[in-house]
């Protein structure tokens, strides 16, 4: 695929092959060497706060992650939306109970004081290029706007589903670029 489509044609061809490779055995042995070389980075190793979202199905699981993360004494907050289209991040406690919304993420069930002074941010999506280190979401720009907002080092796992090596998604001036990915792809990919 090399033509650029528009956003929206993207996201719903690129939603069917996330739920096409969901299916494959390749999509938790990429999950699994993905949370294996994120405890290895730089950023994670330095970071004291890390904000995150559960994972959906068609995102990397980083379940796994979660509880190295926890193991090694980070501090994790979770994603928390509010009306118009605004994201904060709250501190989560391992036993703290959470609730599944509409759109089915599933954020703390209690109300907290956002803190979203973080040392870094695990930002999910859709799709990925090493190119220019973009980044196309599900559509809402929550992630765009609260890193538009906030000074925080950002860092996205990619499995070879969402890979890109451009963009093949038109890029616009409120798109925020990661500040690295961490990319897993199989062999033969480009």
């Amino acid at each position: 695929m090399t033509a650029l489509m528009d956003k929206k044609t993207f996201r719903s061809w690129q939603r069917q092959r996330l739920a096409d490779f969901a299916k494959t055995p390749a999509k938790k042995r990429q999950d699994q060497e993905l949370t294996s070389l994120a405890l290895q980075h730089p950023l994670v190793h330095e970071a004291k706060k890390i904000g995150l979202t559960l994972p959906m199905p068609l995102e990397v699981d980083i379940n796994g992650l979660i509880k190295e993360l926890w193991g090694e004494g980070k501090e994790l907050y979770l994603a928390k939306c509010h009306p118009g289209w605004q994201l904060d991040f709250l501190k989560w406690d391992e036993d703290a109970p959470l609730m599944q919304t509409k759109f089915g993420v599933w954020e703390l069930a209690e109300e907290k004081e956002a803190d979203n002074a973080l040392d870094l941010l695990f930002v999910p999506g859709l799709a990925f290029s090493p190119a220019g280190k973009s980044r196309i979401g599900f559509g809402g720009g929550y992630y765009d706007r609260f890193l538009a907002q906030n000074s925080v080092q950002t860092l996205a796992l990619v499995n070879s589903a969402m890979y890109f090596k451009t963009p093949v998604w038109p890029m616009e001036d409120h798109d925020q670029a990661m500040d690295d990915l961490i990319i897993v792809k199989e062999a033969g990919d480009e």
